[in-house]
């Protein structure tokens, strides 16, 4: 069950990672998706800020700077510089900016909702002493007809440039490297900088093995003056989750050192968080496993380990997948999906889904029902309607029962609750009942006898429940005297039982044989009558049919 809840949850994971939402994909670097037919994608204004951002970026991936350019504002005597500027700028945006060009407006007079008529923001950089340096694009108008002509970067944003180009990528490293590896390679990563990742890999996993050796001895010596071994085992199972939880936090600061671009250090931050909550989702389980072994070996040492076998596992499994489905939804929170709408859409279709999974919602109730009223545990012999068998397993559809054919047969847990289950392996002594039938010729006295004999042979047996034993003449039927033999034996063994059942027969035929009677079988007597009057002679027979002469 667990293997089957891990699989699940890893494959939940990897849904969510191939349906990356906008917001993640913008970190990657990765195309956004087309809209679809029917999302009717808004209107986009040449004369844009949205339209101008996206033209200087696709002049920039072309390398024409010249064209870049042409969307910078700036005095005439930096016109010089404006290819070089424009080149500084498009890095810029990369390293310190995921742009999403859907969050720029599209209309032709920009975002008027944040107060600034005459520009919008396209992001903010953040400077080595924590000043937000804002980039900003203005609308150029007309001088004749004052209309909106296009949309360029602003001169503030421009004269920022130089400075923000200065403070990239640990300009205190860049001086010392060779030009060889102060290029740009895949995703606006500089060439050293992947070598740094590289490096980084080890060094994270060395830290995390030593800082987990380091702890895990300190807690080890404070856990060894405890009574409990508890906490030892708690240690041992936590040694994976907290290497990974040591891991993910050490690779904060050296990616700080290592200073990427805001796409790939925003996916690395993601990264990092989901290493984290991974790492506290482990160790939930590894924690609820051990405490599943705990509580059923205490129930073993109380003597109550039947009932631990249905009770524990059932509110293991329920645990593991509450909690599968919390990582799921904390998984998907990490990609950008809005989780309180896709709640909110759940109380939506809470009915849909409900009529859809009645039985599957029956048959849980079902367990929990069974489970609650403690019918039966594993490996009880039952008998639920027409079936009889041994219990193998109480999951949380359906349960399963071993027949004596040797077959499983699978019920689900909601219709198994409203059958009438007669369960045997709550009963504390098995009951011997059986009708002796004796012939007419057996006397009054040799009844008396007979059952004083059968009594004391009940009561002479170790395992009789002295209370109850009865031993009567109970009837007369059509060819022999009837007596009713009731007794219980202290053994919940049923094979045992069959021995003890097999040996008290025995006894009893002997005892019947030694006081001159015999064991009547089915017979009728017929009476022939002769037409002179003699006295009628009767003949006995097994099945004679009556008839008259």
């Amino acid at each position: 069950m667990r293997v089957r809840i891990l699989i699940s949850a890893v494959m939940g994971f990897l849904a969510a990672a191939l349906s990356v939402p906008r917001q993640a994909r913008a970190q990657l670097g990765l195309p956004s998706r087309a809209p679809s037919a029917d999302s009717a994608p808004a209107i986009v204004s040449p004369a844009s800020p949205q339209a101008a951002l996206e033209s200087f970026l696709r002049r920039a991936e072309a390398r024409d700077w010249e064209g870049a350019a042409e969307y910078l504002s700036m005095p005439a005597g930096q016109r010089d510089r404006a290819a070089s500027l424009a080149r500084r700028l498009k890095t810029i945006l990369d390293q310190r900016l995921a742009i999403d060009l859907r969050a720029v407006s599209g209309a032709v007079a920009g975002d008027t909702t944040d107060g600034d008529l005459g520009g919008d923001r396209i992001g903010v950089i953040t400077s080595a002493d924590g000043h937000e340096d804002p980039v900003r694009m203005v609308r150029l108008s007309a001088p004749s007809s004052g209309g909106p002509v296009r949309w360029v970067f602003s001169q503030a944003t421009v004269g920022s440039i130089d400075d923000w180009f200065d403070n990239l990528g640990a300009p205190w490293l860049r001086e010392r490297l060779p030009r060889t590896l102060t290029g740009v390679g895949p995703f606006n990563v500089y060439y050293w900088q992947w070598i740094g990742l590289a490096l980084a890999i080890p060094v994270v996993l060395v830290l995390a093995w030593g800082l987990g050796a380091a702890l895990r001895n300190l807690l080890g010596r404070i856990a060894r003056h405890t009574v409990t071994d508890w906490d030892d085992l708690l240690l041992e199972q936590l040694r994976g989750p907290f290497r990974l939880w040591a891991a993910s936090i050490a690779i904060g600061p050296l990616l700080s050192l290592l200073d990427l671009n805001a796409r790939v250090d925003g996916f690395f931050t993601s990264l990092t968080r989901g290493l984290v909550l991974l790492s506290i989702f482990w160790g939930l389980l590894r924690i609820i496993r051990l405490a599943q072994d705990r509580v059923a070996n205490a129930a073993w040492a109380t003597g109550q380990g039947t009932q631990a076998r249905t009770l524990v596992p059932l509110l293991g499994n329920f645990l593991r997948v509450t909690l599968a489905i919390i990582a799921l939804l904390v998984a998907l929170a990490q990609f950008g999906y809005p989780v309180g709408t896709l709640l909110a859409g759940l109380g939506i279709g809470g009915i849909a889904v409900a009529l859809a999974a009645q039985k599957t919602v029956e048959h849980l109730f079902g367990s929990v029902s069974l489970a609650a009223d403690n019918a039966f545990r594993v490996g009880d012999w039952v008998r639920a309607g027409a079936l009889e068998g041994a219990v193998e397993r109480i999951g949380l559809r359906s349960t399963s029962i071993r027949t004596v054919d040797r077959t499983v047969v699978r019920i689900p847990n909601g219709r198994l609750a409203d059958e009438r289950i007669e369960t045997f392996g709550e009963r504390d002594r098995i009951l011997l009942r059986t009708d002796i039938d004796l012939t007419y010729n057996t006397t009054p006295e040799q009844l008396d006898r007979i059952c004083d004999a059968l009594e004391a042979a009940l009561r002479a047996h170790p395992m009789v429940f002295t209370d109850v034993v009865r031993v009567h003449v109970v009837g007369f039927t059509d060819s022999a005297i009837r007596i009713n033999v009731v007794s219980w034996f202290l053994t919940t063994d049923w094979h045992e039982f069959l021995r003890i059942r097999h040996d008290m027969l025995i006894t009893f035929m002997r005892i019947i044989g030694d006081h001159g009677s015999s064991f009547a079988f089915p017979s009728r007597t017929v009476y022939h009558v002769q037409r002179d009057g003699a006295t009628p002679v009767p003949t006995i027979g097994a099945s004679a049919p009556a008839t008259d002469a």
